[in-house]
């Protein structure tokens, strides 16, 4: 038998069935604001294997959504602590991404944040979030990428591989 569901409702049904499916899903219709810290050590990059959906299994840079009120680069300061226990400075801003995912409709914007090594050792805070994080050598960048990663690396590939010089 058909069910009438009512059309304002249709989202959220939507969205619940996606989820007992086991699929990532947005919960809201507007794009989301992310901030992904390009950490720099020597020539290297610091990245984490996520452990989460969208992206599982795929190599990222510290980061995360923005709260209400942070500015960017206070936002960058956080998730590298909250992520890694890392210490951050010289932080300049780098490009960014816009970014679709196919599983789920997530919509993100990508700001990113290219940062040098203060201290600390990287150790994984969130291990739902992040498998592991790896000093990466920037011209041997592990596969796949997450795709705000991806993204950045198709789209700016030269001035990130001039990072590490």
């Amino acid at each position: 038998m058909l069910q009438y569901i009512p059309l304002a409702n249709a989202g959220a049904v939507l969205r619940k069935a996606k989820k007992l499916r086991g699929e990532f899903v947005q919960q809201n219709d507007q794009p989301r604001v992310g901030v992904a810290v390009i950490v720099l050590r020597q020539g290297k990059v610091l990245l984490g294997r996520r452990m989460k959906m969208p992206g599982r299994n795929t190599w990222q840079c510290p980061g995360g959504y923005m709260q209400q009120g942070e500015s960017v680069f206070e936002s960058a300061r956080r998730e590298v602590a909250e992520a890694s226990g890392l210490v951050i400075h010289n932080l300049n801003y780098g490009p960014y991404t816009n970014n679709r995912f196919t599983n789920g409709g997530l919509h993100t914007v990508t700001l990113y944040v290219v940062a040098d090594y203060m201290g600390g050792e990287a150790i994984v805070k969130e291990p739902n979030e992040i498998e592991c994080w790896q000093w990466v050598d920037i011209n041997e960048m592990p596969q796949p990428l997450f795709l705000p990663l991806q993204k950045l690396m198709d789209k700016h590939g030269d001035w990130f591989t001039a990072l590490g010089q």
